[in-house]
């Protein structure tokens, strides 16, 4: 049973922005720190066309990545954005050398300061000491500037490439400052989910909802709750604790257990569990009478082992 919504009514002016930039001519971002060799300016003339390919193919998933981050939520989005805009910090600071470049990234940070504060915020806000990090002074944590390769200048135009990521870094605070303004309340997707699990159908049912993303997962799970819905719970790779326990509040049956049992150990039954594909194989969920992909995955074998839970 699909269960319509409207994306445009969820992103309004967003989905404007996000389509007129994926049918500019270099679609979304160029990303040369994922694409060096397009830059490569060195003698070597027998470079692996391989490797060459390889490499535009990752900004290519990179973009695809985004896409569907975009479709599964506002906050996916966000968070994909803030993560991007910190690799490719790292990448600028790590490459510029020269006073001009370096004042170049300093005058960049100091006007966009604003929005790196919002993204750093939303991070803790879904992940709090697990993005600790985003409260880093310096914005950018060390071991993304550790992570990067430095590339040599006479072998790369590293000013172009700069100047390139400069744009990307650019358009992201465009994607941040839009999505700023979007309230859960227009979140057509979601609220057609609260609607779905306040029918008389899903009422006092155990739903298993499915998503492809952690960030996604948080989300839903704090807005359920706002909503008011009941025995809710959430688990993803980065969860602490007991995975097992929450596994067997949801399905005491199918799990040793029973409700009673629950009661009785003072563990409140879980009604509705939300996970990205971390529970989709090998577990037993079968207490759960109804199915919820809120997001579709791409390759279908997931979607079965999903309905095999």
């Amino acid at each position: 049973q699909v269960a319509a919504y409207s994306i445009r009514k969820t992103y309004g002016h967003l989905l404007d922005m996000f389509e007129k930039a994926f049918q500019r001519r270099n679609p979304l971002f160029t990303l040369p720190m994922y694409y060096p060799l397009a830059w490569y300016k060195g003698p070597d003339k027998g470079i692996d066309p391989f490797e060459q390919n390889r490499q535009k193919q990752v900004v290519g998933l990179i973009r695809t990545n985004f896409l569907k981050r975009f479709e599964s939520s506002v906050a996916a989005f966000e968070l994909s954005c803030d993560r991007l805009l910190k690799k490719l910090l790292a990448f600028v600071k790590v490459h510029s050398e020269s006073d001009a470049e370096k004042k170049r990234v300093e005058r960049w940070m100091t006007q966009n300061a604003e929005i790196l504060g919002y993204a750093a915020h939303r991070q803790l806000d879904f992940w709090g000491d697990d993005g600790a990090d985003a409260e880093d002074e310096d914005v950018v944590p060390q071991e993304l500037l550790d992570a990067v390769e430095r590339l040599d200048p006479k072998e790369f135009d590293i000013p172009e490439m700069l100047s390139e990521t400069f744009l990307d870094l650019d358009q992201i605070v465009q994607f941040i400052a839009e999505a700023r303004k979007f309230e859960p309340k227009h979140d057509d997707k979601l609220q057609k989910l609260i609607r779905l699990l306040k029918t008389k159908e899903l009422t006092g049912q155990k739903v298993l909802l499915f998503t492809e993303f952690a960030d996604t997962a948080r989300y839903v799970r704090g807005q359920l709750d706002k909503a008011g819905i009941f025995g809710v719970d959430q688990v993803d790779s980065a969860t602490k604790g007991n995975r097992a326990d929450v596994i067997q509040r949801f399905a005491p049956y199918y799990n040793g257990m029973s409700s009673a049992t629950l009661a009785e150990q003072g563990r409140a039954e879980t009604r509705v569990l939300i996970s990205p594909d971390v529970l989709s194989e090998g577990l037993n969920l079968q207490d759960a009478s109804r199915l919820i992909n809120y997001d579709i995955h791409w390759n279908p074998v997931r979607l079965m082992q999903r309905i095999g839970r």
